[in-house]
């Protein structure tokens, strides 16, 4: 399995590229960049061969980036003329994880983070990674990550812990520390405030329960357990800061009624301060 990149030749898609570089290098697989484009019907045989030659300068330019990063990660370069969004769908199918720039330029760019990275964290059938935050160097990339942690949020779901086996996984890959945070202002928020103490026990006690499996299967990760009383959005985006990422879960409910990502993960896809993971959970 690849780990999928959508390349558009802005700025943000180099930060994706470089990002699953490294990604990919310490997963031992290798980087499929894809550029994906879509012309007005009607189009000439020029300009449409002009438009696959500024694919493939772009996709070349994106390459040398990737190996800036992994000199020996394998790079798969693909110009494909379609939707954007069925094209990346249809990749994510065989990928290990599809990255995309916070923003991008023009057409398919211009609309990555409000549209296309939306609409994918949604719909495509691996996780979904949206690079933000300040651009790391090559050698911070490439070395192995002891400082920066990677942050999950744990709500008790099915989405939660579908986030969590990644976040495991990512976490003893990189020999990293782990966040796990669950804030539960949503559901115990008491204006008198006399039960808070009873309730934040009670999900100290269901954050440990989700934990246990997980920290068992990796005993070498060093995780951080946070309750928090406050809305979801608001902590994960402050823990964002200085993170390696922050992994939340999304729910698969069906091509016509799969949820919109919902107020947490949209907060982070727009506020956080590093790359954004969303894992969707089958059901």
């Amino acid at each position: 399995m690849t780990v999928v990149v959508g390349v558009d030749g802005s700025d943000f898609a180099t930060a994706a590229v470089r990002w699953a570089a490294a990604e990919a290098a310490r997963q031992g697989v290798g980087v499929r960049l894809v550029r994906a484009y879509q012309l007005p019907a009607g189009t000439s045989t020029e300009d449409r061969g002009l438009m696959r030659t500024h694919a493939r300068r772009q996709l070349w330019a994106a390459a040398h980036a990737a190996h800036a990063v992994a000199p020996g990660v394998e790079v798969e370069q693909v110009d494909v003329e379609r939707d954007p969004y069925v094209a990346l769908e249809a990749e994510s199918a065989a990928a290990r994880a599809l990255v995309l720039g916070a923003r991008g330029i023009g057409g398919f760019g211009a609309l990555l983070l409000g549209s296309v990275s939306d609409t994918l964290t949604r719909r495509a059938a691996c996780p979904v990674v949206v690079v933000r935050g300040p651009e790391p160097s090559d050698e911070a990339l490439r070395r192995e990550d002891r400082v920066r942690p990677v942050v999950v949020g744990v709500d008790g779901s099915p989405a939660s812990e579908a986030a969590l086996a990644w976040a495991f996984a990512e976490a003893d890959t990189w020999r990293a520390p782990l966040v796990a945070v669950h804030a539960w202002s949503e559901y115990w928020e008491d204006p008198s405030g006399v039960e808070i103490p009873i309730h934040e026990t009670e999900e100290r006690e269901v954050l440990a329960e989700r934990l246990a499996g997980w920290a068992e299967k990796y005993p070498d990760v060093r995780v951080t357990r946070e309750v928090v009383l406050g809305p979801a959005a608001k902590v994960l985006v402050a823990r964002s800061v200085n993170a390696r990422a922050v992994v939340v879960g999304s729910f698969d409910r069906g091509r016509v009624q799969r949820a919109l990502l919902g107020s947490t993960g949209r907060a982070l896809l727009h506020h956080a301060h590093s790359p954004v993971v969303v894992v969707r959970a089958r059901t």
